[in-house]
């Protein structure tokens, strides 16, 4: 397993927190469902098609991963209200949240610095996949995921069956896979898996 620190700092300057434009107009959302709701506008259709944030429906309206509202709301671009139009914090949501997800927090801390670093990130499919990171530069309509996520939290353990699930579902969708560690203070680090095979020993001679 190979420590990958990614991105390098050169990156880093040339894609300088991808949200940068996320500093202008704030949207209202509605909580439903555990999802957020926002009304079709002009800024609803950016930050789906510039910012790389939520799905688009079939009415014109964004509907936001809890993720995502997360990051908006500490962008102050979102204010979110229950469905009877009061507004919510960020720790009214997590408390809802957390009982469905109690790994939701960890999750925001990685979320929140792949995007900071200028990836899109979309959430996993399959057992054990958190996330899936797509290069830098990708549009929506040309993007596929080039990473997929995995998060171990730091003092808990993997046992190998379920790691080897995990690395035949990424070598199987042709995906690198990435294990992210949280430290206590709430920095993740980045390790690159690998399959190696051992070459074979051409001269088939026991050393034991």
């Amino acid at each position: 397993m190979n420590n990958h620190q990614e991105p390098t700092s050169s990156e880093e300057s040339e894609n300088k927190d991808e949200d940068e434009s996320l500093k202008f107009e704030t949207v209202d959302g509605i909580f439903k469902n555990n999802k957020i709701q926002i009304s079709k506008s002009p800024t609803a259709q950016s930050l789906y098609e510039k910012n790389y944030f939520g799905t688009s429906l079939p009415d014109g309206s964004l509907e936001l991963d809890v993720l995502e509202a997360l990051l908006l709301i500490e962008r102050s671009r979102i204010k979110i209200f229950d469905e009877n139009k009061k507004e919510m914090t960020a720790e009214q949501i997590l408390s809802i949240i957390v009982e469905e997800d109690p790994r939701i927090w960890v999750k925001f801390l990685v979320y929140r610095d792949l995007r900071q670093r200028g990836y899109m990130v979309r959430l996993g499919y399959g057992e054990g996949i958190d996330f899936r990171v797509y290069p830098r530069g990708s549009t929506r309509s040309e993007a596929i995921a080039k990473y997929f996520i995995f998060i171990l939290d730091e003092g808990n353990s993997i046992q190998l069956q379920n790691l080897d699930q995990i690395t035949q579902q990424t070598l199987h969708a042709r995906k690198k896979l990435i294990i992210v560690t949280i430290d206590r203070l709430g920095d993740p680090t980045y390790y690159h898996l690998e399959q190696t095979k051992l070459p074979e020993n051409s001269k088939k001679k026991d050393f034991w």
